[in-house]
């Protein structure tokens, strides 16, 4: 008993903080869908599924509410590692995200459910004075079960695999695997104690889970980066006076300061576009959809410039670093603004690549 609310305490502090944490830092987890989900996996997972599940096997309980307690845990595991297996497709971001691996999990997952609550399907005993175990009466029941397990298994390393080679950053892309890893050890535990009802399986799991649990909460704290979808991607970073005159241009793809004779195509059309617009409007960001990629841009009144940056498309964290570098650039070079008449000195921006560096670290390929 006493081990058992130790971890339950212990899972509940940790999602806590990662709910709380989340919702105050929502901006830097690239969409409100990807925040939402986390939100979700924290208290589908830590804040109900555990609790259910320790409690359950604990003989503190009455042998009906404990099967009771049992049966609905297994409602939240499907749902939680469902979302587990999105919040992993959010991650990567390939650029179609395609609903079929929801419906699936709606599916497999409902027909669980409706097995999970026939009558004996499930029977509960005390195997010792402290721990009851489960048997499953309805073999397809615990064979669905275990296949819906091995598919979430099965897809997220998929994922992984298949998408590794278009990570922009290789690193960012191993901290992903080393945490599909671990949540890979929860789902083979998991399915172990279904299986053979041994305490030790049971033992293990918890273990593995607030591990994973720490390391996941650590990475939401420490590296957000991580849960940028890791296949998105900036081209380039281009400001202008409203002159027409190029101050400053960053190539996200080489790392490199570029100049005006290398911009073309669909990015003048957004240059254009910007100039035009830069008379009355201020406070807004805009957006130019393309075929393969977005055209952001945004503009100063105040001081006659326009930020345009490209990207295959678009994200809350990259919104919000276009503002947080408008606002800090605009105050390290008021006065040069203010100063200018006729004659620009674009060489005097180049303190732009340090807010670069500092606000679009994510995307930083070349540091």
């Amino acid at each position: 008993m006493i081990l058992s609310l130790i971890s339950i305490i212990i899972s509940t502090i940790i999602s806590v903080f990662g709910i709380t944490f989340v919702i105050l830092n929502w901006e830097n987890y690239g969409t409100i869908l990807n925040t939402v989900l986390n939100i979700f996996l924290y208290l589908f997972l830590g804040m109900i599924f555990l609790p259910l599940y320790v409690l359950s096997t604990d003989t503190f309980l009455t042998p009906n509410i404990a099967l009771m307690l049992w049966r609905l845990s297994i409602v939240f595991w499907i749902i939680s590692i469902a979302v587990l297996s999105i919040i992993q497709i959010f991650i990567i971001k390939v650029r179609r995200i395609t609903p079929l691996p929801s419906i699936f999990y709606a599916l497999i997952g409902g027909l669980i459910l409706s097995l999970t609550y026939l009558s004996n399907s499930i029977e509960i005993f005390q195997v010792s004075p402290n721990n009851y175990y489960f048997v499953f009466n309805n073999l397809g029941l615990i064979t669905i079960l275990l296949v819906y397990n091995l598919m979430i298994f099965s897809f997220m390393w998929y994922n992984i695999i298949i998408n590794f080679s278009k990570f922009r950053d290789k690193q960012i892309g191993k901290n992903l695997g080393f945490l599909t890893l671990n949540f890979s050890f929860i789902i083979i535990f998991y399915s172990l104690y279904l299986i053979f009802q041994n305490i030790l399986f049971e033992y293990i799991y918890i273990s593995i889970y607030l591990v994973g649990a720490l390391i996941a909460t650590y990475n939401i704290y420490k590296k957000p980066a991580l849960f940028i979808e890791l296949t998105n991607k900036i081209y380039n970073f281009i400001i202008f006076h409203k002159s027409g005159i190029l101050l400053y241009s960053y190539n996200f793809e080489t790392g490199k300061e570029t100049d005006d004779s290398l911009l073309k195509g669909s990015i003048l059309i957004g240059i254009n576009h910007i100039l035009s617009s830069l008379v009355d409007k201020k406070e807004q960001l805009n957006l130019i959809k393309m075929k393969d990629r977005d055209i952001l841009f945004e503009y100063d009144t105040s001081n006659g410039y326009a930020i345009l940056l490209t990207t295959n498309h678009k994200n809350t964290f990259i919104k919000k670093a276009v503002r947080s570098f408008m606002e800090e650039f605009s105050k390290l070079n008021y006065e040069k603004f203010e100063n200018m008449n006729g004659l620009i000195d674009v060489s005097e921006f180049g303190n732009a690549k340090k807010l670069i560096l500092e606000f679009f670290a994510p995307y930083i390929i070349n540091h």
